[in-house]
């Protein structure tokens, strides 16, 4: 049996974002929900109520224990060559809890799980092949779910007035299935199945340090690093062909995630905070689900710049409800990790939203986001996306600061 490609035409069919097929998939820009309507600037953005999960450090100023849980719905649209349709998906956005130990210390523990990264696409081609020397129609779709979370426990301190520190040690874990399916519409015989199971596994560590001892000025960075992750990776297949089934397990290999790190700085001017995050991470030498022959997508490093304005709210008692909201704004810009024949992939977004008050301490925070990222050019796709995120945390204070000699 000879096959060979005449001819080709790629199409959009239902999934996610097209570009979490590089790579490890998307990275997630930001965090919960009262920092994604600031545009993910987090840095240096101190909280009493959110969680961190950025920079370790800002847990020392929340000061009530407390337990968050999040969704997050994203809705794309996709345009490519004249093709268009809507696709989008939903997941859990991470629980996480925090113990504020020693408020008078600023001494909180801190853990969790939430994402990391998601993959979630579906993309299909069709092309003229000739088999045995007859031309024929190959309908070929490609597509993969999954991605990875962290698992993290970790600890904050404020070591003299103004300057706090923190640290964190977290587990690296999932799945990224690919599947690859090939049908002859008016030939069955040819048909096949290919399944890839990717599990992942790795340690890393992160730190962070936040410095306000300069009036209304808030400083802060942070540095995540991981150790080599393990693959371990299953190829299933099945060939119509010769009817039979193939499963082939493969040797266990590793892959680096780059080393991310960030800076932050906030300004507050009356009810007003102002504050912005540059982040950068090198996938300059990414060794997984690269092209042997260096064509595509040729890994670089990613950049992300945010800018947000919260208007604080009123923390009396006797506010009104509208007065004790905090209504957040921000922007952002981030340049994916990838280059696709020549094309940088840039990610340009605005998001708004509101932390609101319930009952004591309980809060609910919810965000929208609105951007778009590439271009309907050289075979690539444009991508309008609008995100929404909703967090829910309750909070009491268990251990109360007390006076020292």
């Amino acid at each position: 049996m000879v096959i060979g490609m005449t001819g080709s035409r790629t199409g959009l069919a239902q999934g996610g974002s097209n570009y979490s097929i590089f790579g490890f998939g998307d990275i997630y820009p930001g965090g919960n929900a009262a920092y994604e309507s600031l545009g993910g600037t987090s840095i240096a953005v101190p909280s009493d109520f959110a969680i961190n999960m950025r920079n370790p450090a800002m847990w020392s100023l929340t000061k009530s224990s407390r337990l968050q849980a999040g969704y997050r719905f994203n809705q794309n649209y996709v345009s490519n060559e004249g093709n268009s349709l809507f696709q989008n998906n939903g997941k859990l956005d991470g629980i996480l809890g925090i113990f504020s130990v020693d408020t008078s210390m600023g001494l909180s523990v801190s853990f969790g799980v939430h994402p990391y990264s998601s993959v979630n696409y579906l993309v299909r081609t069709e092309n003229y092949v000739d088999i045995d020397k007859s031309e024929a129609l190959a309908q070929t779709t490609f597509s993969g779910i999954g991605g990875l979370s962290n698992a993290y426990l970790g600890a904050s301190i404020e070591l003299f007035d103004g300057l706090d520190i923190g640290a964190s040690v977290f587990a690296t874990f999932g799945l990224i299935e690919t599947i690859i399916i090939t049908e002859f519409p008016h030939n069955a015989f040819y048909s096949s199945v290919s399944i890839r199971d990717d599990n992942f596994f790795g340690f890393g560590y992160k730190a962070g340090i936040y410095y306000s001892g300069i009036e209304n000025l808030g400083i802060g960075a942070y540095l995540e690093n991981h150790a080599q992750t393990n693959i371990n990776s299953k190829l299933y297949y099945t060939y119509l062909t010769v009817k039979t089934d193939t499963i082939i397990q493969c040797p266990e290999y590793q892959i680096n995630i780059p080393t991310a790190f960030g800076f932050g700085l906030s300004y507050t001017l009356d009810k007003f905070l102002f504050a912005g995050d540059l982040i950068f991470q090198d996938f300059s030498n990414f060794n997984y689900n690269t092209d042997t022959n260096n064509v595509m997508p040729k890994y670089k490093n990613s950049t992300q710049m945010s800018f947000g304005i919260s208007r604080l709210g009123n923390k009396s008692i006797s506010a009104k409800f509208l007065d004790k909201v905090n209504y957040n704004i921000g922007f952002g810009y981030r340049s994916l990790n990838v280059n696709i024949f020549g094309n940088d992939i840039n990610e340009y977004y605005g998001s708004f939203g509101m932390d609101m008050p319930i009952v004591g301490t309980a809060m609910v925070n919810f965000a929208v986001t609105i951007g778009s990222r590439g271009i309907d050019a050289s075979g690539l796709v444009r991508e309008l996306f609008g995100r929404l995120t909703v967090d829910f945390s309750i909070g009491e204070t268990w251990f109360k600061p007390f006076r020292r000699e």
